[in-house]
């Protein structure tokens, strides 16, 4: 991959901020990137899944700019800082590029461990919601109680520890 590969993904990047348009991240992105966050244990891997929590965290995150970018080969570095509800992030995206210089892997870094903790509870919420849209109101409610059941039981086995 060339330098201006990498640059150019880096003006598409800040484009797609500027122009308050998610779905220009569409053509950034490799059919089978994966992505890695704080937030999720295991990695979401293509396209489609990765796209939709970048597109959920897009529309979480206020004032979102980078304030420092590294390139080194084929990764890019930015470094930003956001708001999720009363809480400033700080943190860092990492994207390795193919020699097209769309995204195969992206790895996230986010501070303070509050921030981090409300970004996932909206951004899980945001989830639960868009799944339960589809059943009936009795199915949600179970749905909810079965959610709500288990926060509380791994919350009293995290108590325990």
């Amino acid at each position: 991959m060339t330098s201006s590969n990498a640059q150019d993904f880096i003006d598409k990047w800040h484009q797609i901020f500027k122009k308050n348009d998610p779905s220009l991240m569409l053509p950034l992105i490799h059919d089978d990137i994966e992505f890695y966050s704080p937030a999720v244990f295991q990695p979401k891997r293509g396209k489609p899944i990765v796209f939709e929590t970048l597109e959920r965290v897009f529309g979480i995150f206020k004032d979102y700019r980078v304030t420092d970018t590294w390139m080194k080969g084929n990764d890019v570095l930015f470094e930003f800082e956001t708001r999720v509800d009363k809480f400033t992030l700080q943190g860092v995206d990492r994207f390795t590029l193919d020699e097209q210089g769309k995204v195969v892997q992206m790895k996230v870094w986010i501070r303070p461990l509050t921030g981090l903790k409300e970004l996932a509870r909206i951004v899980a919420k945001a989830e639960i919601d868009e799944h339960l849209t589809s059943k009936s109101g009795p199915q949600r409610m179970i749905t909810r109680a079965q959610i709500r059941t288990t926060k509380l039981i791994n919350g009293l086995k995290e108590g325990l520890k």
